[in-house]
């Protein structure tokens, strides 16, 4: 049988970087092709879905590989087939959020073999901000599924964003990834002929984590793009930290157009580096002897980051998970945020579930479309591990392979980390709760650093209530028989049930460097207050937050107690680091040196639930 295709059934908003364009024969001196794969191989020949149908399929680049063509245009699509597929649609689509608007639609026959289709008109300009999807509609027949023979083609190995198809494959109409065959053999015909003859851009920067120390080595890299019509001989890259003086590279590579060239290197900073945040910022000065006015143009990256000389424990890890009930992905990684919580107990999870199910909160629904790119997925302090092309992490191609036990290292590995991450305030949290009224009072106390004011500005803190053991549906799959179906009775954890403050957080007013505030709120008649945990944590202030200021909204610490209708809850989360050295006592009077199990303690007197 040839090589079937499995539909990763997890929209997709945001999409992978692509290759660079690059010429080919049988393309004019000022045409490229643009797009994953950008040879004539073949390395599957024949792959079908095995169902019948017309199936929407291409590939989709984003806007920052886009950005250095701005002004080219497309006048073609180059598609191989590995069999005559008759006439059929081909596609270029401006992908915009779940917005899907065709731009150039034309059918076209594909014989066996690459196919050279050229659109009518002058072609779509790109304009450097959008994503494009573009291929062909499949028609997979009844002939074909019999034979198992069909008429797509594939080069080298899965990568993200390289073969999609559209359609709604039951989490809504939108693109969903397509494994098991490699990279569909579609690329874009783009004229370059607007571009200048010597022109590069930098296309990519990584400077490392954000919190670094005064007389640090920061190792940089960076990947640079030949975007002129020519090749690149010598070229000149020109950084400046803050508004010092630039410091300029030479480089002497030979650079085919289109084509990448990398620079790793270190900056040191000067120890005498204030507290706060910074700006590094790379560009091209020159390219074969001739000057590049790359700022002005914006051809440029910036990489921010924070100085700190003094931090405080990390109190707890926040864990931040965006479910779905309909996704049986979600149930896998349930499970293995129960067994990490066995390994590691330093972690506050909250589960945001996804927008118009029967367990989302409406005020959270901002979380998602900040955050949740595919769900499941999650966010680890809301923080931005470098590399990666998002904030959230995506676990959905390991969870049914690596199974439960391996998927809780992976989650307890990335904890540890950001566990182990600088923070500059703590949180004390204080509760009461009245049974009768089921009135909670919430009193938060706690102390800011220098550097918190000096790298966030004004802090906000957000309180929210969690419950666990709250039975409602969930898709889960059974290995066994190798089938999805829905579980009623599934019981969920740490579901989000609502905010104290708002979902945004309250801003604190800082006294000598230490804050206070107190807040109340009724529980809703449906929560078990012996299931409810407070969960607190703070973050730079912000009204709203856009997509623009994601990596400046990391948790700078967090913290979370138990709600008892029979307990007046205290806790003192200053200190709740795994290297805490606080004696502590066991309810029948034994020392304990760390308090990180669950349990009750006595510590200076008072109770400690955990």
């Amino acid at each position: 049988m040839k090589r079937l295709f499995t539909i990763i059934m997890l929209a997709v908003a945001v999409l992978s970087a692509t290759a660079q364009p690059m010429r080919v024969e049988g393309l004019s001196n000022s045409q490229r092709l643009l797009g994953y794969t950008l040879t004539d191989d073949i390395d599957v020949s024949g792959a079908l879905f095995g169902a019948a149908g017309t199936y929407t399929i291409g590939a989709a680049i984003e806007p920052a590989m886009l950005a250095p063509y701005a002004g080219c245009r497309v006048v073609g699509i180059r598609i191989a087939a590995a069999m005559s597929l008759g006439r059929t649609r081909t596609f270029v689509y401006n992908f915009t959020g779940t917005s899907f608007d065709p731009v150039i639609e034309q059918k076209q026959r594909l014989y066996e073999g690459w196919n050279n289709v050229f659109f009518n008109g002058d072609g779509y300009e790109i304009q450097g901000d959008e994503t494009l999807f573009f291929g062909f509609d499949y028609v997979e027949t009844d002939d074909m599924v019999a034979a198992e023979e069909g008429g797509l083609a594939c080069v080298g190995n899965d990568t993200d964003g390289a073969f999609y198809i559209y359609g709604n494959f039951g989490q809504g109409e939108g693109l969903y990834s397509i494994t098991g065959a490699g990279k569909l053999c579609v690329q874009l015909i783009v004229d370059i002929s607007s571009l200048p003859l010597n022109d590069m851009a930098i296309t990519y920067l990584d400077a490392g984590f954000k919190h670094k120390r005064p007389g640090e080595n920061v190792e940089v890299l960076a990947t640079f793009t030949n975007t002129g019509r020519d090749s690149v001989y010598t070229y000149q890259i020109g950084y400046r930290l803050d508004e010092q003086q630039t410091v300029l590279i030479n480089c002497k590579d030979t650079i085919a157009e289109g084509r990448q060239d990398s620079w790793l290197g270190t900056v040191m900073l000067p120890d005498d580096i204030a507290t706060g945040m910074h700006t590094l910022r790379f560009f091209v000065n020159s390219v074969n002897g001739e000057t590049l006015d790359s700022e002005a143009n914006g051809k440029h990256l910036d990489a921010q980051f924070a100085i700190y000389r003094d931090s405080v424990d990390r109190q707890m890890v926040y864990l931040e998970v965006y479910n779905d009930q309909a996704s049986p992905y979600s149930a896998m990684l349930n499970d293995a945020v129960r067994r990490m919580r066995q390994q590691f107990q330093q972690v506050c999870v909250v589960n945001v579930h996804r927008p118009g199910t029967k367990l989302a909160v409406s005020d959270a629904d901002y979380l998602s479309d900040l955050y949740a790119y595919t769900y499941p997925s999650f966010t680890v302090n809301r923080a931005y591990f470098p590399g990666e092309a998002y904030v959230a992490y995506d676990m959905n191609d390991y969870l049914p392979y690596f199974g439960t036990e391996m998927s809780a290292g992976i989650l307890t590995d990335i904890l540890m980390q950001d566990f182990y991450s600088p923070a500059f305030a703590t949180i004390d949290l204080h509760a009461e709760y009245d049974p009768g009224s089921r009135q909670l009072t919430v009193e938060a106390t706690g102390e800011l650093l220098p550097e918190a004011t000096a790298i966030y500005g004004d802090l906000a803190l957000t309180l929210l209530i969690t419950e666990d053991s709250v039975v409602s549906q969930q898709s889960v799959y059974n290995f066994m028989t190798q089938r999805t179906s829905t579980n009623r009775n599934y019981v969920h954890q740490d579901v989000l049930r609502g905010y104290v403050t708002a979902p945004t957080g309250h801003l604190l007013t800082p006294d000598d460097g230490q804050y206070t505030a107190r807040f109340t709120t009724t529980l809703d008649n449906s929560w078990v207050p012996e299931h409810l945990h407070l969960v607190g944590f703070l973050t730079k202030n912000a009204d709203t937050v856009t997509a623009d200021d994601l990596l400046n909204m990391d948790i700078i610490n967090a913290t979370s107690i138990p709600l008892n209708e029979n307990l007046i809850v205290s806790i003192s989360s200053v200190k709740q680091s795994m290297e805490s050295s606080t004696t502590c006592y066991s309810l029948d009077g034994r020392p304990v040196k760390t308090i990180h199990p669950r349990g009750i303690f006595i510590m200076n007197g008072k109770k400690i639930v955990r």
